[in-house]
């Protein structure tokens, strides 16, 4: 659908600096060739079952399709264009030269779609009638966004989408002259071809005021722009990280939140009244971008973005929620569990905390039990006794030593690789957690190197964190990428 989609060649080059010194340079198309380079969206029909074809042909209504329309022969396309140029209000074009028909198959609510808007939509394009379409995001299976006065589509679909409100759904017959020319777009679009468009709008968001905003220095945002003018563009970034979110593509949100972050924070505060509004907004960007973390399961980042949340306002129950989730996400419970009372203390009756602390309950109590057994097995039955003399993380060979007594002697039980290795799969199979801590025990070598090789033999990874009495071993799932912000 986008002009930009269709390549027109040339049989020989254009000298650009002769393009921009004289007043037009003489060219020919290469028309053996013409739009056989678009194949961005084409619609290969064999991938698709009969009955996902069949929902998708062009047919024509029982309103519009009527047969007793005088005696004269007509095709179906010029059937379909006399009963809609009937409809009252039908021709939307601004010279009402009948270009492009519209037909409300269904209405939307609220304002129309505004100029410059980026929009979200769905569509089936057809050629003619009675044929399945030659271009189409339902059948593509994802909508189409695009931001108009870009000349990113044909005229035609533009005046279409700005006729409409969110969530309606027309059917519009446009013009070859408001489509794509004379000459179409072989072999898809024929010359001078009457297009087709059933239409339903997806969402939109206003762009007024975006360019002009990131057309500027950074110097001359802060001289020339009051809060209500960085506010729109603030509203334009959240609401499109609003559409990625409602999609989850919480990714894209991310990126949008954090733009809308930096907007925020780089702005130069003026007033009390400007003041409280920007709290507000900086708040409701923390929010969605925890929620955005959290979903990503990047735990660090979520509780960074709490704690900034609980620096303007300790008794967001948001805040104490998810970070209480993040913290049980990487395995600090005794932290969580404080973040979850103190949740559960702002809205004792939200039955979502009330969860997430039975959860955090189970967590514990596994990990308690963990721990008692592995203190067990680390004093069970050995299935082999070796002297260490390598340090399982920097591999550097320790000086030999002449043990003193069986004491010196360091083992690893079958029972202590079994108990790790069900641990560890337990934990690969928990989708809330993204890291494991192990108990603060004191391990030997070989048993260290135990839970390496298994965590290894597992696909998880294993870190070390602290030193000395402090030393402690994290096992984590290496496909989520471990943050650091905790």
């Amino acid at each position: 659908m986008a002009c930009n989609d269709f390549i027109t060649p040339l049989k020989s080059a254009v000298d650009l600096l002769k393009l921009g010194c004289q007043k037009g340079v003489e060219f020919e198309l290469d028309n053996e060739n013409l739009c056989l380079n678009d194949n961005s969206n084409v619609i290969d029909y064999g991938s698709y079952d009969k009955n996902q074809l069949s929902s998708n042909i062009c047919f024509m209504s029982d309103d519009e399709d009527d047969s007793s329309d005088d005696g004269e022969y007509m095709t179906e396309m010029e059937r379909l264009y006399r009963k809609m140029k009937r409809i009252k209000n039908s021709d939307i074009t601004p010279e009402q030269d009948g270009g492009v028909l519209k037909q409300m198959k269904k209405p939307g609510f609220g304002k129309t779609v505004p100029e410059k808007a980026l929009v979200q939509i769905h569509y089936n394009a057809y050629s003619e009638i009675g044929q399945p379409p030659y271009d189409s995001t339902r059948m593509r299976g994802e909508p189409m966004k695009l931001r108009l006065g870009q000349g990113a589509s044909i005229l035609g679909l533009e005046l279409a989408i700005l006729s409409m409100a969110k969530h309606e759904i027309s059917r519009f017959l446009i013009h070859y002259s408001y489509g794509y020319g004379e000459m179409g777009c072989p072999p898809r679009i024929p010359p001078k071809a009457t297009l087709i468009i059933d239409l339903e709008v997806m969402s939109f968001t206003e762009q007024d005021g975006v360019d002009d905003y990131y057309d500027l220095t950074p110097e001359e945002r802060r001289a020339k722009l009051k809060y209500v003018d960085i506010e729109k563009v603030v509203n334009v970034e959240t609401a499109e990280g609003k559409q990625y979110f409602d999609s989850k593509n919480y990714q894209k949100a991310s990126y949008k939140y954090s733009r809308a972050q930096n907007i925020l924070e780089e702005y130069h505060l003026k007033n009390d009244e400007e003041e409280k509004l920007w709290t507000k907004q900086l708040l409701k960007v923390y929010t969605n971008s925890a929620i955005c973390h959290h979903n990503l399961k990047q735990f660090g980042r979520t509780i960074h973005f709490c704690n900034e949340i609980l620096k303007k306002d300790k008794n967001n129950v948001k805040a104490h929620y998810f970070k209480g989730k993040a913290l049980h996400g990487i395995g600090n419970f005794l932290e969580a569990k404080n973040s979850l009372k103190l949740a559960r203390n702002l809205d004792p009756s939200n039955t979502a905390i009330s969860s997430a602390l039975q959860s955090l309950a189970k967590s514990m109590k596994e990990q308690e039990l963990f721990e008692k057994n592995m203190c067990q097995k680390m004093f069970s039955k050995p299935i082999y006794n070796a002297k260490s003399d390598t340090d399982v993380f920097s591999g550097t060979e320790k000086k030999e030593e002449t043990p003193k007594d069986e004491g010196d002697q360091q083992t690893c039980s079958e029972d202590f690789r079994n108990l790790v290795e069900e641990q560890l799969q337990k934990f690969q199979k928990e989708s809330d957690m993204t890291e494991m801590p192990f108990p603060c025990i004191q391990m030997n070598n070989l048993e260290i190197a135990c839970i390496l090789e298994t965590a290894d033999k597992l696909g998880l990874g294993i870190r070390k964190r602290g030193t000395g009495s402090q030393l402690r071993y994290e096992v984590h799932k290496k496909c989520i990428q471990p943050d650091e912000a905790k």
